[in-house]
């Protein structure tokens, strides 16, 4: 007798190639979806890439993709009390401002403050939160990835341009640029050093990260290159800060638990070797770099406290915080020594600015979201529960965060993605994994 089998209870669902197979109520889900994908790259291809120099563009990019992102926002318990944090700050900004205001600060500063402190982070929040909802974190590192070959990619083409056209071929990228080539160091003036300090840091603490590994030595040499003719310290410094990190967070890490420490030394110690024998011979055989007179130069402005000009800025806002008793003097209020005449109220070293500005219970209220942040990663590398994915955005945001103080990168809309969008992804995944802390 022949067995008769009964049909499945669920019918198999057939695969999904276009928006016009889903549902009418599906469509729009769908098509916002790629929109905000689209515009989300869109915009962390201007703020990676060329960073500050379309403003507007950066600007409407990022509106459009805040406006995109809220179809569909999920607020976890987690992300509400990043949301709670970021509340304290506003609270801390807004008194600040209304005190720098009775101190007699501009109109022009008060606005740029709201701005950057108020509006800026949270259009941010919001734009991580549906990259991670609508991407991914592994996939937004692959982005990375390939922003990363476009920023080596465009410093190329400025030393190309400066050197064969002069400054105004290059003003796309940094009003009056320059470049230094003398004694055998190199320098030059752009703002995509500011984004470097991130994937550097990001991708030299995780390099594994980089499937391919043909691409993963060559981006490591690029990035190694661009550090070392960039002239800018605090890129420099990240890539060891970045690869000390990486290599500390190993043995903690979900993906390397079981591994000898000879294997991990060898996974991060053989692509850093390879990429710094392959970089000392290119700039050797093809440039006129010294790397010994970079690293003079770097030590030597470390050692100075980020040269002259920031070590009397320094001063001046010690002296500050100092007169107002550590209370805070105000947004929009300058001290004595003045960085940039048409914005005064302006600093380099923002650690001490804010101290300065906010005094320092608002100062702590600040910094508690990226110091909580700090903590959770360090608790779960003891527990050895540390994402891989989450290592490299602790790593690039750790060197992105030190050079705050030699650089206020924190205080650029286009920038402050190096520092919102590792915490958001961060609070957003937490609770799940530390839920195998707690089995």
């Amino acid at each position: 007798m022949n067995r008769v089998e009964s049909p499945p209870l669920v019918p198999p669902i057939p695969p999904i190639s276009s928006p016009a197979q889903l549902p009418r109520a599906n469509v729009y889900r769908f098509t916002v979806r790629h929109m905000f994908l689209g515009v989300a790259f869109l915009l962390l291809l201007f703020a990676v890439v060329v960073p500050n120099s379309l403003p507007m563009s950066t600007a409407g990019a990022m509106g459009l993709a805040f406006l995109l992102a809220l179809p569909g926002i999920r607020f976890g318990e987690s992300l509400r009390s990043l949301l709670a944090l970021y509340a304290c700050t506003v609270i801390v900004t807004i008194v600040y401002v209304i005190v720098g205001g009775m101190h007699g600060a501009p109109l022009v500063a008060m606005a740029e403050v709201a701005a950057v402190y108020i509006v800026s982070p949270l259009t941010w929040m919001i734009i991580a939160e549906g990259l991670h909802r609508r991407l991914g974190v592994d996939r937004l590192i692959e982005w990375f990835t390939l922003l990363s070959v476009l920023c080596v990619l465009s410093v190329a083409l400025f030393f190309y341009l400066f050197l064969t056209r002069g400054a105004s071929a290059v003003e796309f990228f940094f009003q009056g640029a320059n470049v230094n080539l003398n004694e055998g160091f190199s320098g030059a003036t752009m703002h995509v050093y500011g984004s470097m300090i991130f994937l550097c840091g990001g991708f030299f603490s995780t390099p594994e990260l980089i499937k391919n590994k043909p691409l993963r030595f060559g981006l490591l040499v690029m990035l190694l290159i661009c550090a070392l003719t960039s002239g800018r310290s605090a890129l420099i410094l990240a890539i060891p800060i970045g690869w000390i990190l990486g290599w500390m967070l190993a043995s903690r890490t979900i993906e390397h638990v079981g591994k000898s420490a000879i294997a991990r030394l060898i996974q991060y110690g053989l692509p850093l070797l390879i990429a710094v024998m392959a970089t000392l011979y290119l700039l050797q055989a093809y440039t006129q770099v010294s790397v010994s007179s970079v690293f003079d130069i770097v030590f030597d402005k470390v050692a100075s406290g980020g040269g002259s000009a920031r070590a009397e800025m320094s001063r001046s806002l010690y002296a500050g915080i100092f007169d107002n008793g550590g209370l805070g003097a105000g947004h929009g209020v300058g001290v004595s020594f003045i960085s940039d005449p048409l914005h005064p109220w302006r600093y380099e070293v923002v650690w001490l600015a804010t101290l300065y500005r906010v005094g320092i219970v608002g100062a702590v209220i600040y910094v508690l979201p990226f110091l909580l942040y700090t903590v959770g990663v360090i608790r779960l590398a003891l527990a050895r529960l540390l994402p891989a994915r989450h290592k490299f955005m602790f790593c690039g945001f750790v060197c992105a965060f030190l050079a705050t103080n030699t650089n206020p990168y924190i205080e650029a809309f286009s920038l402050q993605w190096m520092y919102v969008i590792p915490l958001v992804l961060w609070y957003i995944e937490y609770p799940s994994i530390l839920k195998r802390v707690s089995r």
